[in-house]
């Protein structure tokens, strides 16, 4: 009774402390009420809606429009990863216009549309009357950088056509009226002098794009000669901002996924703005109080989660067919040595095959979904991940099979037993388990839409995959939960037959969030250690990039994934309940925002 009376206090807790960080988060947003800020769903010309996130401040009206920046991620990066500059550039009175581009997140899936909506939203943005169409501008962060030049060119209204080195005519492409001045993230260049408007770029010194040593980069001619000099100064404009020839180059501490979040950025962001759009920017950096709120608001609904699920294992209903009855239970072996293998060697395995596995899984994927299950669409990074999570387990699972029955001689019964779970309704465990989980995430959907809705924001951990989902994505759900659960009931077999320790919860919580963590971790480590210690980076091929973009992702959601695994198995014995619930909140993080691959 006691425990019950905790765990509720706790449940209340961090229900309390969920809505203090959205609070926290929202106030900063809004600059105390001095900026407006709405997700807006927008139907374009085309009939396809696209998803916005707008920073309005307060005096941006009819009679005293504002300048507009419009921010626009790349790969499969929700708008979300543009809040932070969105938030601040509105504090300093620009219009800032977060774009979700067709395919990711709550946007329409519209094929074969050059820049996946940044022409559209161009287009719409300047029919807004509070918003001064001489003075716009574009930040373009990884793809995003192509997606900007998409909107940023149109053809010259003189005709005039222009040859390539093939002799092929095109039309000659001239800047968009009122373009101020354009921001390249973490890929792109500077415009050359040829156009008149303000030019900048922003690099990561831990940025996974750059080819070559970065401690040279203020040298590299490819960066050098648009300047016309020999050696560039970070921070430093060339060049006039008040007659758009300003040219400049920022670099900060960061990379490539965490660029868009680091201070350095906002930081920039705001500096070449209030330069080129003639603006004071005589405002501090705030945005870390938002990170800091919606930080709190996900560890809060995280350990809000845990608490439900602990309430409803113990309602009779789900007990009776869970909580497996009497069986022999195994646990860790003593042998540290043997417990640090079954952790190492998947981890390492994880980190080399990473980069094959994810674009080759794609590859598969993509024509087996397309073909079998969904005609036309599926989400391109998912299907990379699930294909790595499967090579994965294979692994683990020869792994384990050497392991205990070569090395040594493990309780064939026990083994055998952790499967058939003797005394068990097999198919009732099976149903209650999708139930129990479904109802579990069904609590933390809701907290979240709620929130959202009090206070028109969305949550920024997890690249946005806690997130709302609409009818195609609550479609590639269904579809995306099979294929995760197969993987998931393979990995918490194992981890259960290794890493449980009976009177050690912490250990064990510890052991599964590892078997789960370290092979992304390791891969991370790989990768972002060879720009610490050789200053060059192996990501900069599409495969790698994609792999380093997926398990970001994943080392993140093994946290909770892990924890949970760990909580579920010691309440029930029952490695089953904790690959339902796994790979469902794995499926939901992985569909919600993730980009739609529209194939033939």
């Amino acid at each position: 009774m006691k425990e019950k009376q905790k765990l509720t206090k706790v449940f209340l807790v961090s229900l309390a402390v969920f809505f203090i960080g959205l609070i926290i988060a929202y106030s900063t947003m809004t600059d105390g009420g001095n900026v407006e800020m709405r997700r807006l769903s927008v139907m374009t010309d085309r009939g396809v809606a696209i998803s916005l996130e707008v920073f309005k401040p307060k005096n941006a009206t009819r009679e005293n429009p504002a300048p507009a920046v419009m921010l626009i991620p790349g790969g499969n990066a929700s708008v979300e990863y543009m809040s932070d500059a969105g938030m601040e550039l509105a504090r300093r009175n620009i219009v800032a216009i977060g774009i979700e581009p067709y395919t990711i997140g709550r946007s329409d899936v519209e094929k074969d549309n050059d820049g996946l909506g940044s022409i559209d939203v161009t287009d719409y943005v300047y029919g807004l009357d509070f918003i001064d169409t001489t003075n716009i501008g574009y930040i373009g962060w990884s793809m995003g950088a192509s997606r900007v030049n998409a909107a940023l060119y149109v053809p010259d209204p003189s005709g005039e056509m222009v040859k390539d080195d093939a002799g092929n005519e095109s039309p000659k492409m001239i800047i968009r009226d009122g373009i101020k001045g354009v921001m390249y993230v973490g890929a792109g260049g500077l415009l050359t002098n040829e156009y008149q408007i303000n030019s900048a770029l922003f690099e990561g010194e831990w940025d996974n794009l750059y080819r070559g040593d970065r401690r040279e980069m203020n040298k590299n001619p490819q960066y050098t000669e648009v300047l016309g000099v020999d050696q560039f100064d970070f921070w430093k404009w060339y060049g006039d901002p008040a007659s758009g020839t300003g040219r400049i180059y920022y670099e900060g501490w960061t990379g490539h996924v965490a660029g868009l979040a680091s201070p350095s950025f906002v930081k920039a962001a705001c500096d070449f703005y209030t330069t080129t759009f003639n603006l004071p920017n005589n405002k501090p950096i705030l945005f870390m109080w938002k990170e800091l709120g919606t930080a709190l608001s996900f560890i809060a609904v995280i350990i809000a989660m845990i608490c439900v699920v602990s309430f409803l294992i113990d309602l009779d209903f789900f007990k009776d067919d869970l909580v497996t009855k009497e069986r022999v239970v195994l646990e860790a072996s003593p042998k540290k040595w043997f417990v640090c293998l079954g952790l190492i060697l998947p981890a390492l395995f994880g980190a080399a095959t990473a980069a094959w596995a994810v674009p080759t899984g794609q590859g598969i994927l993509n024509k087996w979904v397309s073909k079998n299950l969904v005609h036309g669409t599926n989400i391109q990074n998912v299907n990379g991940l699930v294909f790595w999570l499967c090579c994965l387990q294979l692994f683990g699972l020869l792994l384990f099979i050497i392991m205990n029955f070569v090395i040594v001689k493990a309780d064939k019964k026990a083994l055998k037993e952790q499967i058939t779970l003797p005394g068990t309704r097999m198919i009732p465990m099976l149903l209650k388990g999708v139930l129990f989980s479904f109802l579990s995430l069904l609590f933390v959907y809701f907290i979240v839409t709620f929130g959202e809705q009090l206070f028109a924001i969305s949550p920024r951990l997890w690249k946005v995959q806690l997130n709302s989902l609409t009818r195609l994505r609550m479609e590639k759900f269904l579809m995306y939960f099979p294929l995760y659960l197969i993987p998931f009931l393979v990995a918490n077999y194992l981890h259960s037959t290794s890493f449980y320790i009976k009177d050690k919860p912490v250990v064990s919580t510890i052991l599964f969030w590892l078997a789960n963590g370290l092979p992304p971790m390791f891969f991370l480590l790989y990768a972002y250690g060879k720009i610490a210690f050789l200053h060059t980076t192996p990501i900069t091929s599409l495969g790698m990039s994609r792999a380093n973009g997926s398990l970001v992702d994943a080392a993140i959601m093994m946290i909770p994934v892990g924890i949970l695994a760990s909580i579920l198995y010691r309440k029930t014995k029952n490695f089953y309940l904790p690959a339902i619930f796994n790979s469902m909140f794995f499926t939901w993080m992985a569909v919600a925002t993730d980009l739609i691959f529209v194939g033939k």
